[in-house]
């Protein structure tokens, strides 16, 4: 782990670190698979592993299983430059492992092993644990649904931005929703959402999920609509289709840069990293939104191993900024 006296990061993230296993052949369903990768993974830590490779310092608040794979995480987490010094053990429980795989025609599937008091270090994490001398120095504090979805983490994460910003850092959020993690509280989804997205001034989600939040379809009104909760800069995606997003009020749609799909899962984790990465380099908002949209399509047109991520030259080159 990353040592007590290391410098302030510029970006500090809040969410889940899991195992993610998928099949080496790409494209293989897991039944039939005879060799499974383990990569780490969750949305904070893909996002915090692109937004690292893309030239911005981390620091991941998380908690891990105390077992084996939490070491694994750790180690892995730190050797591709994260730094973990607030990511933890939680005694008496193991690691959340993930299962995942995408066929030959971009179907997902996804299994979540991850069980409240047992799998599910995180979920543990309280508000008190939480310190401002974490976001002291930094320049941006982001956090996704994960960390919203249950009580005690829910007052944890909204304790954190709190503290994020007294202590000057952009608030970003990002939603990032699954539907599992809401079974049986599916009518806090909604309220908690907006909540969320009014402590931020960067808010960040997909079509659908602006969808859910808004009531409304057309992906530029339900953009104009998040903005009114209060971010200054909200981006919608929509896969190959495009993005919008809303600046003050104002939306601009940015196309997507078409190339060929190798494995897209983690997508929306690039544009998020890239999106946050470009406003942390000084770029305007439209600007940081071309690069996203480039860091996403670079994602996906390569294999799903975190060291083969794009770099800011990479990105950059591509959305000509």
């Amino acid at each position: 782990m990353a040592q007590q006296n290391s410098p302030s990061p510029q970006l500090v993230t809040m969410g889940s670190v899991m195992v993610e296993m998928t099949p080496v052949e790409e494209g293989e369903p897991l039944r039939e698979a005879d060799l499974l990768l383990p990569l780490p993974s969750g949305a904070a830590t893909n996002f915090a592993v692109a937004a690292c490779r893309l030239g911005i310092s981390v620091s991941l608040i998380s908690r891990v299983g105390a077992d084996e794979w939490g070491e694994w995480l750790c180690a892995r987490l730190a050797r591709l430059g994260i730094d973990v010094r607030y990511v933890a053990a939680t005694p008496g429980q193991y690691s959340t492992v993930s299962f995942c795989w995408m066929d030959r025609r971009g179907a997902k599937t996804f299994y979540f092993y991850r069980f409240p008091g047992y799998c599910d270090p995180l979920g543990a994490l309280a508000p008190a644990e939480v310190r401002k001398e974490w976001f002291e120095g930094a320049q941006c504090f982001d956090f996704s649904e994960a960390t919203v979805r249950a009580e005690p983490l829910r007052s944890a994460a909204f304790e954190a931005a709190r503290l994020a910003r007294e202590a000057g850092c952009l608030v970003v959020y990002a939603v990032n929703y699954r539907a599992s993690g809401w079974a049986g509280r599916e009518t806090e989804l909604v309220p908690t959402q907006r909540q969320a997205i009014s402590t931020a001034d960067v808010a960040i989600m997909n079509a659908e999920e602006a969808a859910i939040i808004t009531g409304l379809d057309f992906q530029e009104a339900a953009a104009r609509q998040v903005s009114a909760l209060g971010p200054s800069v909200v981006a919608v995606t929509a896969g190959s289709s495009g993005a919008w997003v809303c600046i003050r009020g104002e939306v601009t749609f940015v196309p997507a840069y078409q190339v060929e799909v190798r494995y897209d899962i983690g997508a929306g984790d690039a544009f998020h990293a890239g999106l946050v990465a470009a406003l942390l380099k000084g770029l305007d908002a439209h600007q940081a939104a071309r690069l996203a949209a480039a860091a996403a399509a670079l994602k996906i047109s390569r294999p799903p191993t975190l060291d083969q991520l794009p770099t800011w030259d990479e990105a950059a080159a591509l959305a000509k900024v």
